[in-house]
């Protein structure tokens, strides 16, 4: 239920009702990563107090205060930060995002000395064999989930190009000074976090590779060091939609914005980020307590100017200084109450929060998608729609929800999972060998999970396949029977809003049994015109419901 709760309360937004104090309070909670003392915790900590209170977004550990280095903060060993991610959890009655910095080399919170396995820095990863590389970045994201974390402030995206700089270069925290090799490397690390469902959140937007200065300590500018080359990293990465959270920086470039430093500059984070290279995620501001921001503004206007720049979620370490969660969220409250700061950019930044929280809750469950399955793709799309391609990837512009008619997870899986269609599908056997599949699959609990990548073609529905995401529910006894639960009509709504913000082309939402409506439609493609099929999934009643939750959405029906 924690996964939900954001989702109604901005159900009652879209009815116009206006939040009370303590809804918006939430609200602004759901929008601060904050640190705090401790090595445990319990039911009387400030900071549980502060979780249940205004359901705080996430939390960010340290192994060691700032201003007194023979101090633990919170890392003191793996027995240790389990119990104390644990006790995080179990108090939080919203999804939290349990973060650190966990780059490797000289930026680990997890250390070898506390008993953590040992990663290397980013400048030693990268002289390793790509084997090498997937290995330890694949023990690096299975000890933080087995530790209880779901964020990591990495990879690192700034290039290695100003020997001078002190914080990147010389800390060896760059993969190279290529954007194509510091993309290569990092998306290892983020595929590696994906599988184990923790989110990366990429830094330093738009690059600290090339400064002289360190913005923990106070003004940074980049204007005449940085180029544009520092953003082809995120290019590459926007481009294989590989980023879902990313890291502002604290520098400022004149030939950016000429009046704010990246994170509370509209044009770069509105303007260059969204806008011009299109990233649709979730925007983390670097710690704001830095003295680059902290030194320069007030709170009320460091925050004021970070949430309309485009910022959705902020960073207070209470490392380098401190301020209390409720000082933090009072001071935006006034803010939004006395039209400094809009509700909707509130509203908007609780979306994208609890799209990152729905992909970050989606298990990785791949079936079986090598050579012989793509190869039959190819010739699927060959002799059904009459295109030579060279590849199987789609450009989504529909969601089709179908359910299983197999009523357990286990055996629904087995049967998506050959890359042959199973013997007992004569039905359809005539038309291909390749085995049916889908991109999603969602159990009767509403857990999600993910069986091949979202813009491949997945065999599920005749004639719309090459432009259509394809979502499986567990249910539908004797394939009549309409059964799905309420647990599934919650986890389809979360799952299209997310696809969605992830696919803006995407236009229609349908059912199974709607598809042959959209015959006349110009994404239907199908060729032979003898191959049809009868289908009674996912039901009237669950398409209904899924249509009232996505309505905001604005997503046409099958005979739009």
């Amino acid at each position: 239920m924690k996964l939900f709760l954001t989702f109604f309360l901005l159900l009652q937004l879209a009815y116009g009702q206006l939040p009370d104090d303590t809804t918006l309070q939430k609200m602004i909670g759901s929008m601060l990563i904050v640190g705090f003392d401790g090595t445990s915790v319990d039911k009387e900590s400030q900071i549980i107090k502060d979780i249940q209170a205004y359901n705080l977004g996430g939390v960010i550990l340290f192994d060691k205060d700032f201003h007194s280095r023979d101090k633990t903060k919170n890392i003191r060993s793996p027995k240790q930060l389990k119990a104390l991610t644990q006790q995080l959890k179990s108090f939080a009655q919203a999804p939290l995002f349990i973060s650190v910095d966990q780059e490797g080399g000289k930026v680990a919170r997890l250390k070898p000395a506390y008993g953590f396995i040992k990663i290397p820095s980013a400048t030693a990863i990268a002289k390793l064999p790509t084997k090498k590389i997937t290995t330890i970045y694949n023990q690096e994201a299975k000890m933080l989930r087995e530790m209880g974390i779901n964020m990591n402030f990495a990879p690192v995206l700034d290039l290695a190009i100003e020997p001078k700089n002190k914080v990147i270069y010389q800390m060896k925290r760059s993969y190279g000074k290529e954007p194509q090799k510091v993309a290569r490397i990092a998306s290892i690390l983020i595929d590696a976090q994906k599988t184990n469902n923790i989110i990366s959140v990429a830094k330093h937007f738009p690059g600290h590779g090339s400064s002289l200065q360190d913005s923990h300590k106070g003004f940074v500018d980049i204007s005449n060091t940085w180029s544009k080359k520092e953003l082809e990293p995120y290019k590459i990465l926007l481009r294989e939609q590989n980023l879902s959270a990313i890291m502002t920086a604290h520098v400022f470039n004149r030939e950016l914005d000429s009046k704010y430093p990246a994170t509370l500059s509209r044009k770069v984070n509105q303007k260059l980020l969204r806008e011009q290279l299109g990233f649709r995620g979730v925007i983390i501001s670097d710690d704001m307590q830095m003295k680059a921001i902290s030194a320069h503004y007030s709170l009320k206007e460091a925050v004021t100017l970070a949430i309309n720049a485009g910022v959705d979620m902020l960073l207070f370490g209470n490392q380098l200084s401190y301020n209390s969660t409720k000082e933090l969220i009072n001071t935006i409250l006034t803010q939004v109450k006395s039209g400094k700061i809009p509700l909707s950019r509130i509203e908007e930044a609780n979306k994208r929060i609890t799209n990152l929280h729905t992909a970050q809750n989606i298990i990785q469950k791949p079936i079986i998608f090598k050579h012989q399955r793509k190869t039959m793709t190819k010739a699927y799309i060959k002799k059904h729609y009459g295109l030579d391609v060279k590849d199987i990837n789609i450009t989504p512009k529909i969601i089709v929800l179908h359910w299983t008619a197999v009523m357990n997870l286990k055996d629904s899986f087995k049967r998506l999972y050959p890359q042959r269609l199973l013997t007992d599908r004569k039905d359809i056997a005539a038309a291909s060998a390749l085995n049916v599949s889908a991109h999603y699959l969602i159990d009767r609990d509403g857990t999600i999970y993910q069986l091949m990548p979202d813009n491949w073609m997945a065999r599920h529905v005749i004639g719309l396949n090459y432009s259509a995401i394809g979502v499986e529910n567990v249910g539908g006894a004797k394939n009549k029977k309409e059964d799905l639960t309420a647990e599934q009509v919650r986890a389809n709504i979360a799952l299209v809003k997310y696809l969605k913000a992830k696919y803006p082309t995407i236009s229609y939402l349908i059912g199974h049994h709607e598809y042959r409506e959209m015959e006349k439609n110009p994404l239907w493609l199908e060729k032979d015109k003898g191959y049809r099929t009868k289908k009674a999934d996912p039901g009237v009643k669950f398409m209904r419901a899924v249509r009232q939750g996505t309505q905001e959405l604005h997503l046409k029906g099958a005979n739009e």
